[in-house]
């Protein structure tokens, strides 16, 4: 429950420190008294935007407390990186430049406080009742009253899991097409490259030979003309062996020259030999250098498709088998995924049917409990329905979709309800809602302008089921009427004084007294004290 409100500076409110009980608690005041400013003070603790606007004038900063107590706010904390405790102190100090915000002293942010807050305190006023609009509010009013969250988080499960299977399932059909568009390139270039059979450095040791073989003609002439001296050197070496050989006979110390003699001439000749060998070999080199400059041309290709080096080549060689390969396998792993969608989508279409027929038991219930209270809301004459429509496909919310049909007159068709209630049904409507929904559910509920366009026994009646409504929660009301503030528990009133200087709003508790005299002021004057006591004894 909302235990403390303090306000300082806040709009026209110097200072304000306000402690509230269970029950029901009631503000009023005259037109323009700023009773509404209680309402925007706790939009602004809930996460609301703040400006500079609600500076009271002035005044440097604007700050507002609340202390709330209950037991989902522990855990709420820890979820947001708090320490957990059942009471919380929310502090909101707004300057001209920006807003700081602290939960039980820790710095926090807006979406924290929202966080924390959501479904704790809820604030019903004219654009909450307009909520009614939207299909998704009207489901949460029955699921709500149905108590569907286990159902509801079930099919929220089974909704995400569909999702899932469905994204990876398209996902892969998709990359399975492309891929598929791309199998016979694949194929041919791991042929192309395999044919060739690149293996890494192999380029720059042919360029190196080829190199060597372009330099042919000039490499045959220089061993032409060494191959035609040899002839020479040997016919010289040969004329003085003989000549030594003569000498030798002559002289035995001459022996030794001559077998030397020998040794060169027979050498010459070898070598001689090996030039020829050589410089024959030479036509084969050609065939050689052909086959190289080919061999070059297919590696150089292999480079300018696929990689800047052979190594690259080769990777990229490897890389493409895997993806061919992949696709190998591809058609398994789809019949993979359609059969993980396939039991998504029963498990969904399960969850979905199973929440369906519950909300259309639920909303025969709520249809009576609705209707049942529409005469104390001077709204006999009325009919409610609560319509589960199909929808083609399950959506995030399941298959159905909610309306409220009424007819305000008997004689009229049932149409739904937003295009029929004016704003005070449309407001009347709403608090039976909440009167049936709201078991337990909201520990704040703070109503502004509940009673808009009502007066006389309907005012009486709604005073009635606020009453009966904050038997189970704390409820707070902005009200002008003297039978609904009749039942309050707790009554607050709104005051606006104006001196020379400025003009202030003051709000106030009031005993039992101050309540005679404020009701009887709501009721037209000093003189209707009498039915201001019949009303607060009523």
């Amino acid at each position: 429950m909302l235990l403390e409100l303090r306000l300082k500076d806040f709009v026209l409110i110097p200072e304000a420190r306000l402690s509230f009980a269970p029950g029901l608690i009631v503000l009023t005041g005259e037109t323009g008294a700023g009773k509404s400013l209680l309402v925007q003070s706790l939009k602004l603790l809930l996460g609301g935007r703040g400006g500079a606007h609600l500076i009271r004038p002035g005044a440097q900063e604007a700050v507002l407390e609340a202390v709330i107590s209950g037991k989902p706010l522990a855990q709420k904390l820890e979820a947001l990186g708090l320490s957990g405790q059942e009471e919380v102190v929310l502090r909101r100090v707004v300057t001209p430049e920006r807003s700081r915000i602290y939960i039980n002293g820790s710095p926090a942010t807006a979406q924290m406080l929202a966080r924390l807050t959501e479904g704790f305190i809820v604030l019903a006023g004219q654009h909450e009742y307009q909520t009614l609009n939207h299909p998704e509010e009207r489901l949460k009013f029955l699921d709500a009253f149905a108590r569907h969250t286990p159902l509801v988080e079930a099919y929220r499960e089974a909704y995400q899991r569909y999702q899932e299977c469905l994204l990876a399932y398209r996902d892969f059909v998709e990359k399975m097409r492309h891929a598929l568009k791309e199998k016979d390139f694949l194929a041919f270039q791991i042929q192309e490259i395999e044919e060739v059979a690149p293996q890494p450095g192999e380029d720059e040791a042919l360029e190196q030979e080829a190199r060597r073989l372009r330099s042919l003609s000039k490499l045959r002439d220089l061993l032409s003309q060494g191959s035609s001296e040899m002839d020479q050197v040997l016919e010289g070496l040969s004329r003085v062996r003989r000549l030594v050989g003569e000498a030798e006979r002559l002289d035995q110390a001459l022996k030794q020259t001559w077998e030397r003699l020998e040794g060169l001439y027979y050498e010459a000749e070898d070598l001689h030999a090996e030039l020829a060998q050589y410089l024959a070999g030479l036509e084969g080199d050609e065939r050689r250098l052909e086959e190289i400059e080919e061999r070059l041309y297919k590696l150089r290709r292999l480079k300018r498709k696929y990689a800047s080096d052979l190594s690259g080549v080769l990777e990229e060689l490897e890389r493409m088998k895997r993806e061919l390969a992949s696709l190998e396998v591809g058609e398994e792993r789809l019949a993979e995924l359609e059969a993980d969608l396939a039991q998504a989508q029963e498990t969904l279409l399960a969850r979905a049917q199973e929440l369906s027929l519950s909300r259309q038991e639920a909303a025969r219930a709520l249809t009576q409990e609705i209707q049942r209270l529409l005469g104390a809301l001077a709204l006999g004459g009325s009919r409610f329905q609560v319509e589960v429509r199909r929808l083609p496909e399950p959506g995030a919310l399941g298959f159905d979709r909610v309306e409220f049909m009424v007819s305000t007159n008997p004689k009229s068709p049932l149409r739904p309800l937003t295009q029929v209630a004016s704003g005070g049904e449309l407001s009347r409507f709403f608090l039976a809602l909440k009167t049936v929904v709201s078991q337990d559910q909201t520990p704040v509920l703070v109503f502004d302008e509940i009673d808009v366009g009502v007066g006389g026994r309907v005012a009486h009646q709604i005073g009635k089921l606020l009453k009966d409504l904050a038997q189970r929660q704390q409820v707070i009301c902005v009200t002008h009427l003297p039978q609904i503030a009749a039942q309050a528990d707790q009554h607050f009133v709104v005051e606006k004084l104006q001196s020379e200087e400025e003009v202030t709003t003051h709000i106030k508790p009031l005993d039992q007294e101050g309540r005679l005299h404020e009701l009887a002021r709501m009721l037209g004057g000093s003189e209707a004290l009498e039915l201001a006591q019949k009303l607060l004894v009523s």
